[in-house]
């Protein structure tokens, strides 16, 4: 585990809460990926309407699959938080293979609020949101049904951008979308701090799957 928690936030209290979540950030060449695809879809999507009152574009380094998200929690807690996470990755001796999959929103196609790019994966990753799940749902109170298809977003919609469906459907005809698989190598503990152009993602600790001298 690797962690600055404390140099990273700078609240009054140890009783002010935080906004945290669990997440796997892509490494450069995966971010590259997505940022192609982002700018590939913005190409279609903003033909015809004013993409600044219609669309806030995810920035790159803010890119993430979230596995869990805890959200307000004391600053005095973060310690136990950690101390749960690790117990969770000893359980681990490799993460995911993800690929990027496709395009999609939610809630739904016809009005959607955010556009993402789909993560699929054999079960391990299913494994790791479970675990997680299990782990701090003894802790925190959390929904089950708050866990949602793997995805990464990329834009978020402030309203529905004219002839939506028909646009996407330009992109789904075209044979662009970038073949792309990589390693997981580490689960991160992210704080969310609103901001005016949407929230910002801090990285506070990275979690890694522990290998022994033998290699297992």
């Amino acid at each position: 585990m690797e962690s600055d928690t404390f140099e990273r936030l700078e609240q009054p209290s140890d009783t002010a809460p935080v906004r945290l979540f669990f997440s796997i950030n892509p490494p450069p060449d995966v971010i590259h990926h997505l940022s192609a695809i982002q700018t590939e879809v913005r190409k279609v999507l903003e033909m015809g309407f004013d993409p600044q009152r219609a669309v806030r574009w995810i920035r790159p380094t803010q890119f993430h699959l979230t596995i869990l998200f805890l959200g307000n929690v004391p600053l005095s807690e973060i310690a136990s938080l950690e101390m749960t996470a690790n117990e969770v990755m000893t359980s681990f001796k490799e993460l995911p293979i993800l690929t990027l999959s496709g395009i999609g929103s939610f809630p739904a196609f016809h009005r959607p609020r955010v556009l993402w790019v789909g993560c699929r994966s054999h079960g391990l990753l299913q494994q790791l949101q479970s675990g997680f799940f299990a782990a701090f749902s003894k802790k925190i109170p959390l929904r089950e049904n708050e866990r949602s298809y793997p995805h990464m977003t990329i834009a978020r919609f402030r309203h529905l951008p004219r002839r939506f469906a028909e646009r996407m459907r330009i992109l789904s005809e075209k044979d662009w979308f970038p073949e792309c698989v990589w390693r997981v190598n580490s689960v991160s503990l992210m704080r969310s701090v609103p901001a005016p152009e949407g929230a910002e993602y801090t990285c506070l600790t990275n979690f890694s799957p522990e290998i022994r001298a033998d290699g297992s």
